[in-house]
């Protein structure tokens, strides 16, 4: 796992989503169906949480207000 990439991920997330609650069980529990089902933790785990943060970056990127919630939370 490369090394900092979770907390990567948390920044970029915080982003959308202020609560760190949140952020963390969104890391650890929600899967991401854009990313073949995995969680954020497991992709990072396998050396593919860069394509967490690309994902978020994109969100963030789009015009307008910032996204209202992170990928796949309901």
């Amino acid at each position: 796992m490369r090394r900092g990439i979770v907390r990567r991920v948390a920044e970029l997330a915080l982003q959308i989503e202020p609560d760190r609650q949140r952020v963390l069980q969104w890391i650890v529990y929600t899967r991401l169906p854009v990313r073949g089902g995995k969680t954020t933790f497991e992709l990072a785990c396998n050396g593919q949480g860069e394509r967490v943060l690309m994902l978020l970056h994109g969100l963030l990127a789009q015009p307008g207000q910032r996204p209202a919630q992170l990928p796949a939370m309901h």
